[in-house]
């Protein structure tokens, strides 16, 4: 983020606010590029005092921390469906820009009104009220994040969030990709130290030059066409889970490239599929013993 970039994106808002007959109060932190034009008529603008942000700001009281759960899920899931079907370990995690971006907007979508709601009460904006609990669907009017429901209290949806990735690290150990002397702790894996570093040299001429390398690397990538060679030879037998799943994958790196809903859907349809292979193995898993293993005389 820029001055230059914040001040037109602010603009536009304001003017789209004026023609809506809006007026709102923005809170930010005080980051240097926050700039305010004088010309603002309907927002507000007031920067948080330094080091507040962590301690007020809904984002920092656990929506983030949500997203970040929710994310290492989808991104383990995908480690666990590159292992099983014959991926080395050491290229499991391998992941490019665009299919983390289509991981963090699947991630995203899993942050629902419900844990928005928590991280702004406990960030002391929305008052405490008996009830403490939204209706089951995700899609609500900012009314119903003020005026709760009645229904019964439900755990906190973040711990459950990480509650998922520590069960889906179990399923990767499971595999044997992942060994438990490698195994990192929840805390350090959602917040990693180099995401602790800042960036705060870069100048506005850095982020242009960035931003023109990605968009030539986006025209080059534009100009390759798909790969239409199938082979239609029909198969005489089933194929065995591991060529399932890798099929599943073969799409999955052949959607990443079509900018299109359709494609996003395939790929939410296929990791769900994925997953239901894999808890349909665990479930068929039986206990043996180690006399299982040697023959009777």
């Amino acid at each position: 983020m820029t001055a230059s970039l914040y001040q037109e994106w602010l603009v536009d808002w304001d003017h789209k606010l004026r023609q809506e007959r809006q007026n709102i109060l923005l809170l930010q932190d005080n980051f240097s590029g926050h700039i305010v034009p004088d010309t603002l008529t309907n927002i507000r603008a007031e920067n948080f005092e330094p080091n507040l942000t962590a301690h007020i700001q809904p984002n920092d009281q656990g929506i983030i921390r949500c997203f970040k759960a929710h994310y290492r899920t989808k991104f383990i899931e995908r480690a666990i469906d590159h292992y099983e079907s014959g991926t080395t370990p050491s290229h499991i995690y391998d992941i490019d820009q665009l299919e983390a971006m289509r991981l963090a907007n699947d991630a995203w979508n899993e942050v629902d009104a419900t844990t928005i709601r928590n991280c702004w009460r406990k960030a002391g904006i929305l008052p405490d009220f008996e009830a403490d609990t939204l209706p089951s669907q995700l899609s609500l009017p900012i009314s119903s994040l003020v005026h709760p429901s009645d229904s019964a209290p439900q755990a906190d949806p973040v711990l459950q969030a990480e509650a998922l990735v520590q069960s889906t690290l179990n399923k990767l150990e499971s595999t044997g990709a992942l060994q438990r002397s490698n195994r990192m702790d929840l805390v350090e894996l959602l917040n990693p130290a180099v995401e602790a570093h800042m960036f705060s040299d870069a100048t506005d001429k850095d982020i242009f030059n960035a931003v023109l390398e990605a968009k030539k690397v986006q025209e080059e990538l534009a100009v390759l066409g798909p790969n239409d060679n199938i082979d239609d030879e029909p198969l005489e037998a089933l194929p065995s889970r591991g060529e399932a799943l890798q099929a599943m994958l073969l799409l999955r790196r052949y959607t990443k490239g079509l900018n299109d809903p359709v494609a996003r859907a395939v790929e939410t349809t296929l990791g769900s599929f994925a997953r239901r292979i894999r808890m349909e193995e665990m479930q068929n898993m039986k206990d043996t013993k180690i006399t299982s293993y040697f023959t009777r005389k």
